[in-house]
């Protein structure tokens, strides 16, 4: 049984794609691997993620916006 933990803010949006049923939009994202994370359409990342490794991956792909873009 999978479990699932959500927190919702104004600030976060996701998104879960069936790329098997929707091939153009796995095309457009270049998946090669799943499951695919992409944060703020320009940072991705393949393979599943626990809690920490998201955060890690959520800091990385903040500190690679532009200054005063969030």
């Amino acid at each position: 049984m999978a479990h699932a933990m959500a927190a919702f803010t104004e600030k976060v949006v996701a998104e879960v794609i069936e790329v098997q049923e929707f091939p153009d939009i796995g095309n457009s994202y270049q998946v090669k691997g799943v499951p695919l994370t992409v944060i703020n359409e320009k940072y991705s990342f393949t393979g599943a993620a626990n809690e920490q490794m998201l955060l890690e991956h959520l800091k990385n792909a903040l500190s690679e916006l532009p200054e005063g873009e969030y």
